[in-house]
């Protein structure tokens, strides 16, 4: 069976056993329009015209096994739930996950399906800023975590609830940085920056458990049809709002006016650039256990940023 018949016969009936489609309306129609890193992504069609987004990843070409797709692609519906239950910025919704009937290699995720615009005008610029900041600031659990453990990119991410968030991201970095050991600069660098933690928190307030997307580069964000920002594909937990904004200082496809915006709402604590430079070293290391070693200048630089006096 064709991975296009997969997603006809399995997210049709998936669709229609949670009542999101009638029993009259199928799935026609399902149209390849790319993929990211680790899935291929489809536009399906039905017979009434809606529209639904697709993504499916098989372990034959992602390396993954079958259990760790679907996991995948749970806590990616679980994220997406967790952001929208905010209502502060637009998230797709999700519908539905699990593996493709006649394709048990192949897991799949269906959401809703957002046109999307541009994203670069002044006034959605401001918009995300605000919009993102108050999505930090949403009340949320007295704990760092997840519920459910994700993945950034490929990587898995232990969302361990845990009250100190000292110790939740010691325990990701340490992660990323025991898996970049085979770079002996790396795994000296990391060491440094692990026991000299603490002091780059010293004189904050106490953090409060903020939400955070996980993995906001440019192609994770866009704008719908009316100018609304919207976020997507997220790898998602509760941790320091200032978080997000590591992985916008490599990819993250925002201006003065983004920062602005999200600053006159959640002000810079003292110590921000070099937590800022700590939050986009998570991102820099795991691209370059990823991506290999084109990834390794980013890292030694930040490294040498954060470790400077």
């Amino acid at each position: 069976m064709s991975i296009g018949n997969a997603i006809k016969r399995t997210v049709t009936a998936a669709l229609q056993d949670s009542n999101r489609i009638p029993e009259n309306e199928t799935i026609e129609q399902v149209r390849s329009i790319g993929g990211g890193d680790v899935s291929d992504a489809f536009l399906c069609k039905t017979n009434t015209g809606n529209k639904i987004f697709v993504k499916v990843c098989c372990s034959t070409s992602s390396g993954q096994s079958i259990d760790d797709i679907v996991n995948m692609f749970k806590s990616e519906a679980e994220g997406l739930k967790a952001l929208d239950d905010t209502h502060t910025i637009r998230v797709p919704t999700p519908y539905a996950h699990g593996v493709l009937e006649g394709k048990k290699n192949c897991g799949y995720l269906a959401t809703e399906y957002i046109a999307m615009g541009g994203k670069h005008s002044p006034d959605i610029q401001r918009k995300y800023g605000e919009q993102l900041a108050d999505m930090h600031l949403a009340p949320g659990p007295d704990q760092f975590g997840f519920p459910v453990n994700n993945t950034i990119g490929s990587t898995p991410q232990d969302n361990t609830w845990t009250s100190d968030y000292l110790e939740f991201l010691h325990r990701r970095l340490k992660y990323q940085f025991d898996l970049a050991s085979r770079h002996p600069q790396v795994k000296k660098a990391g060491q440094e920056l692990l026991d000299r933690l603490p002091s780059y928190f010293e004189g904050l307030d106490p953090i409060r458990p903020s939400l955070q997307h996980g993995d906001l580069w440019s192609g994770n964000w866009s704008s719908d049809d009316q100018g609304n920002p919207v976020i997507f594909d997220p790898a998602p937990f509760y941790g320091h709002s200032e978080s997000d904004l590591g992985i916008m200082q490599l990819f993250g496809g925002v201006n003065e006016e983004f920062y602005k915006a999200y600053h006159s709402k959640i002000p810079k604590a003292p110590g921000f650039e070099k937590r800022l430079s700590i939050y986009t070293l998570y991102h820099a290391v795991n691209h370059l256990n990823m991506f290999g070693s084109s990834y390794l200048g980013t890292c030694m630089s930040l490294f040498s940023s954060i470790l400077g006096d």
